[in-house]
């Protein structure tokens, strides 16, 4: 069976953040995220997109708090490309 990814999508100072939790293969009770960061009204497939894996040593115990880092991490990046 195939993992379908399921974005969440917010706005944070006029760039798109685009998150989605992960299961960690082999367990159901660790999971991990991707962000995405684009211009606004981009899908998160987009070939411009800012992307990047959790880059921490974290396992998060649910989707929520995946999520939740997630978007912290999103919110980063754009924080850093604002400058």
């Amino acid at each position: 069976m195939i993992n379908q990814q399921s974005w969440q999508t917010e706005e944070y100072k006029g760039m798109d953040v685009h998150v989605t939790a992960l299961p960690h293969s082999g367990t159901i009770c660790r999971w991990d995220f991707t962000v995405r960061v684009t211009d606004p009204g981009a899908d998160s497939s987009a070939a411009s997109a800012l992307a990047a894996g959790s880059g921490d040593d974290d396992d998060y115990a649910t989707e929520e708090a995946a999520v939740q880092a997630g978007f912290a991490k999103g919110y980063a990046l754009v924080d850093e490309l604002k400058r």
